[in-house]
């Protein structure tokens, strides 16, 4: 028996060995794979409104989010360089992630503290679960990725936090209150969820208290009020800001009301993802097995489940493979097989140890997480479901909470790395997506063979030809008219925030004048309203006649502008096939203002009307 388990131990612990370096790898891999992407492809709609606002977010009067007031600093600090800012952005949400990973397996382990490199090996590999959020290639930050980072760094406050009020459980209640200011600052819908949730997580854990809960909620409100006055110069102007914001959501129609948020989402998968889900599942499940049980089969059992999952990997960041996995809308959902395989792991090898060894923080915590993805995509119009996968990681550890017996009890994280490996291999299979399919684009990214440099930071990106040609014939036609960096711009055509970026106009009203709602020209309106006469008058204006998402020409008249009678078209050309999701090219006009002084006395004049 003894000659037995010495053959067996080295064995086990070179596999140790070899599959948490397959872990680490295969982290790297992802990195350098995704970070590589950074300079390729561009959305002219949503990607470029979150451009656009950064870039100077104190031009608008009215925001319900408040991310490019976040966010400008980075962007001050990396001169507006697109690349820069997309790869900031991904090793911000990969830092935290990783970080909260860490601080949640020790929390979970304590007695696996020795083997640091195995807990960051597979804290790193969990955290890949976070770039998930990249699956439809948005990469630059916007209000989506200000929320999933703040509630990253909720979980690390959450983690750190304690009724006794030592140096460490401090930090963790100021922490949390960070966490809450800024989903705020990023989506105040989740801001209230998240304050809902925590106060449960705290209640289930038993950490609820007065007092080091008033210090949060307190470092969330001076951060609020300082952002207040920085933005606006004082509490009451912020308020009206987010006021207004309230009552502009009601005039589009876009399915942001309360009685619209409030609501129970389903999903539906396709066959192909179910087998997906559940072939992750059972060969988790089996590699867990055997890293378990240091038998023979065990142990081919997890080198064959890790070495298959490193090969997905490897071959998807490599280039190796082409195509899409196909999953459908709710391909996010593919993380729940590792969730699952972690819980079943926990009910099936700790049996007993589950509940005896699980304690009331730890509960309450996995409770939390199971919750925090839909925490985040509380508020928007679209699916629940399909919006919250881009938090997957949540739900993945979750399912890890269960696990934490067979961890405490073996004193190390060892035989977990094949979570991280599944982990990783649905990672890279999502950004593929991404990748392959990128939101509103016409061709994978590896196939963009063409740079430009765009807007008055003139960043170099590589884009399809099309869209080089489109962004370089509108930049060249706006400069040979007269056009000059930062001249305001109006735009009609709904859906080309992207184009004014390029060109170096000043998008005013709205960062994304947005066509295409009911309530699109009645928005455009009532943001043009704040804006001043002056500046009305000097605005150029971008047209789309007939275009998908058109603004009605009307809005040029209920500001007092005489359109086009009282502008000068200067410029002609055509969108590219594809640009703002549309497969057909369209023209697009630039006019100039040629009786400024005209626009500005009817502008004047209506605004005196109305006051009367």
């Amino acid at each position: 028996m003894t000659n037995n388990r010495l053959r067996e131990m080295p064995a086990a612990l070179v596999l140790q060995h070899f599959v948490t370096c397959l872990s680490i790898l295969a982290t790297l891999f992802i990195l350098v794979w995704v970070l590589g992407y950074s300079s390729y492809g561009l959305d002219f709609t949503d990607e470029s409104f979150y451009l656009v606002w950064m870039a100077d977010p104190f031009l608008y009067e009215v925001s319900a989010t408040q991310f490019g007031f976040v966010y400008h600093p980075l962007s001050v600090l990396l001169k507006g360089d697109i690349s820069a800012l997309r790869q900031a952005n991904i090793l911000i949400t990969f830092g935290l992630a990783w970080a909260m990973t860490c601080l949640l397996l020790h929390s979970l382990a304590p007695e696996a503290r020795e083997r640091r490199v195995v807990l960051h090996a597979v804290a790193a590999g969990l955290a890949t679960s976070a770039l998930i959020f990249f699956d439809s290639w948005l990469p630059t930050p916007g209000y989506d990725s200000l929320a999933l980072q703040s509630l990253l760094i909720t979980g690390i406050g959450l983690l750190l936090a304690e009724t006794k009020l030592t140096p460490r459980s401090l930090s963790g209640w100021i922490v949390i209150g960070i966490g809450g200011w800024l989903a705020f600052m990023a989506k105040p819908s989740t801001a209230l969820a998240l304050a809902f949730g925590v106060c449960f997580c705290l209640l289930v854990s038993r950490k609820f208290s007065l007092q080091p809960l008033l210090l949060a909620a307190a470092v969330a409100i001076v951060l609020l009020l300082i952002s207040a006055l920085l933005i606006d110069g004082s509490v009451e102007g912020f308020v009206e800001r987010v006021r207004l914001a309230i009552e502009f959501a009601k005039y589009i129609g876009g399915g942001h009301t309360a009685a619209e948020i409030l609501r129970i989402d389903n999903f539906l998968l396709p066959a192909r993802t179910k087998h997906a889900i559940l072939f992750v599942l059972v060969a988790t499940l089996v590699a867990i097995w055997g890293a378990l049980s240091k038998k023979a089969l065990g142990l081919i059992a997890t080198l064959v489940a890790s070495i298959g999952y490193f090969a997905i990997t490897a071959v998807l960041a490599l280039g190796e493979i082409t195509g899409t996995a196909g999953l459908g809308q709710f391909q996010g959902l593919l993380i729940s097989g590792v969730a699952f395989s972690a819980a079943l792991s926990g009910v099936l090898f700790a049996r007993m140890k589950l509940f005896d060894n699980t304690s009331a923080a730890q509960w309450g915590l996995g409770i939390l997480f199971l919750f925090m993805p839909h925490i985040y995509a509380f508020g928007t119009n679209g699916n629940y479901w399909e919006s919250g996968s881009s938090a997957g990681i949540f739900w993945l550890l979750a399912g890890v909470t269960v696990i934490a017996p067979i961890a405490r009890d073996r004193k190390a994280w060892t035989f977990a790395i094949p979570f991280a490996l599944a982990t990783q291999a649905i990672a890279a299979t999502l950004l593929q997506t991404g990748f392959e399919e990128p939101q509103r684009q016409p061709q994978p990214l590896r196939l963009n063979d063409t740079n430009v440099a765009i807007g008055i930071s003139r960043s170099n990106l590589t884009l399809p030809n099309t869209y080089a040609t489109y962004i370089s014939g509108a930049m060249t036609a706006a400069q040979d008219s007269g056009f000059r960096l930062g001249d305001p711009a109006i735009d009609l055509s709904g859906q080309s925030p992207g184009i004014l970026y390029a060109i170096g106009a000043a998008n005013i009203g709205q960062a994304w004048t947005i066509g295409g709602y009911p309530g699109s020209l009645k928005l455009a309106q009532a943001a043009l309203e704040l804006v001043s006469c002056e500046k009305i008058a000097a605005a150029w204006v971008l047209y789309e006649p007939d275009g998908p998402r058109s603004i009605p020409v009307e809005l040029m008249h209920w500001l007092g502008a005489a359109f086009p009678g009282n502008y000068e078209q200067v410029s002609t050309w055509r969108t590219a096939e594809g640009a703002g999701g549309y497969a057909e090219s369209r023209i697009q006009q630039l006019w100039k203002p040629a009786a400024a002084q005209d626009t500005q006395r009817g502008c004047r004049a209506l605004r005196e009307k109305e006051t009367k």
